[in-house]
């Protein structure tokens, strides 16, 4: 259940990964939430794009809580206005920052069961996941993508972003740039965009997306296979088809070899992953296309970091020029 009448525009809490554990990836030595650019650290620059969502109601942060706190306090950040801001301390892993912090969306949710709140008003209640990596993200992006969301339908949506807006910001001649992975999916390649609307108590496999996380970088070969026998191994043997299809079309891709990428992507179309993923999730999933690239424009990568610097100002005035051609979300975003 949300915080507003389903016949209006719901509002959704926000909350913004920020934790540093073991698995977490850094640039420089540096959490990326951290880095810096134009003396800004990204994770203000996704702060303020947040603040100007009237979708969003309140945003919580989860991260080391005193780091968090002197960084919002340098940049001389509101943590009432226009949103009110809460920050989590985190926890062991992905997993459980984000469950434990969508039980502070709660009241009461934190000395409360959860099997008594699967079966409570709040077993309905979305919260949106929103990556601290993606210092282009926009407004418009975040309304666009919470408002095409169908929460009745599903239970957990994800932001792709499709591989033809992207190349604006690959590397072009002496400009630096960032070259990305994609899904290779039957009908298009989609970049992970990392905005997520998701009913974390209409999940039943929740433990999956640790594991999810945990194997991630797939250059390992046996981080390869582990991933895909605690996960598939227990469930329908033909999901692994799908797997190994986007796996193999990542490594050829990475080769340039262009024909095996055409042959396996026709291994996997999008209906038929999204189920894959309901079933193994045990809860209701889709990939929503987002037209906006700014989320999809993370820092993985020292070399991302070195382009996003070098061409942020750039960057922003291209992604304003598309929010113009596609306007139709400015009209949800708080003025004041």
């Amino acid at each position: 259940m949300n915080d507003s009448s389903p016949c209006l525009h719901p509002k959704f809490d926000a909350i913004l990964v920020a934790g540093e554990g073991e698995s977490s990836y850094k640039v420089y030595h540096e959490h990326k939430a951290f880095l810096e650019i134009e003396g800004k650290c990204v994770i203000n620059y996704v702060i303020e794009a947040l603040q100007r969502v009237d979708s969003i109601k309140d945003i919580y942060i989860v991260g080391l809580k005193d780091k968090l706190e002197r960084t919002l306090r340098d940049a001389a950040v509101d943590s009432h206005y226009p949103k009110t801001i809460h920050l989590v301390d985190q926890r062991a892993n992905l997993y459980e920052n984000i469950f434990h912090t969508f039980l502070k969306t709660i009241p009461g949710g934190e000395n409360t069961s959860v099997t008594e709140l699967e079966v409570s008003r709040y077993r309905d209640k979305a919260v949106l996941i929103v990556p601290c990596d993606s210092p282009l993200l926009t407004p418009h992006e975040v309304e666009h993508f919470i408002h095409n969301c169908d929460m009745t339908r599903y239970d957990h949506v994800l932001g792709l972003t499709p591989e033809e807006i992207l190349k604006n910001f690959y590397p072009q001649g002496d400009r630096p740039g960032i070259k990305m992975a994609y899904l290779h999916l039957k009908e298009k390649s989609y970049r992970i965009n990392n905005l997520h609307l998701v009913k974390p108590l209409r999940i039943t496999n929740r433990e999956y997306i640790q594991k999810m996380y945990q194997y991630r970088y797939q250059r390992n070969f046996k981080n390869f296979i582990f991933f895909g026998l605690s996960l598939y191994g227990k469930t329908v043997v033909e999901h692994y088809r799908y797997y190994i299809g986007l796996q193999l079309c990542l490594l050829f891709s990475r080769l340039g070899w262009k024909i095996p990428v055409r042959h396996f992507r026709k291994w996997t179309p999008k209906r038929d992953l999204e189920q894959c993923i309901s079933t193994l999730l045990k809860t209701r999933f889709m990939g929503l296309e987002v037209p906006y690239p700014g989320a999809a424009l993370d820092i993985d990568r020292d070399s991302d970091y070195e382009a996003i610097k070098t061409r942020f100002d750039e960057w922003r005035a291209d992604l304003i020029q598309l929010e113009h051609l596609l306007p139709h979300a400015s009209e949800h975003l708080v003025t004041g």
